[in-house]
């Protein structure tokens, strides 16, 4: 039976295949697994993407076209359509 995708949470992927997931981007939640790691999550080499319910990391613009599809999206904002953010979702 096909299940549509659908984004379940925010991911930050660091260089080493690591990854940090939370309800957001760098937040508390995200930060104490960092901190539980000993891992150093620089914003500027991390990928900033999200998870699908089959635990396959997406890139923003990944994301964006699964959540369009899954009518996920229930906020939209000019100048980033094409690349999700957490506040598309809630």
């Amino acid at each position: 039976m096909f299940m549509q995708k659908r984004i379940v949470c925010a991911a930050v992927k660091h260089p080493s295949g690591s990854m940090l997931v939370g309800p957001r981007h760098y937040d508390h939640i995200m930060q104490r697994q960092a901190m539980a790691n000993r891992v150093a999550f620089n914003e500027h080499e991390c990928i900033c993407g999200f998870l699908n319910q089959d635990g396959e990391f997406l890139t923003r613009e990944q994301a964006w076209v699964v959540a369009v599809s899954a009518k996920q999206i229930i906020r939209k904002f000019t100048d980033d359509e094409g690349r999700l953010f957490s506040e598309h979702l809630y």
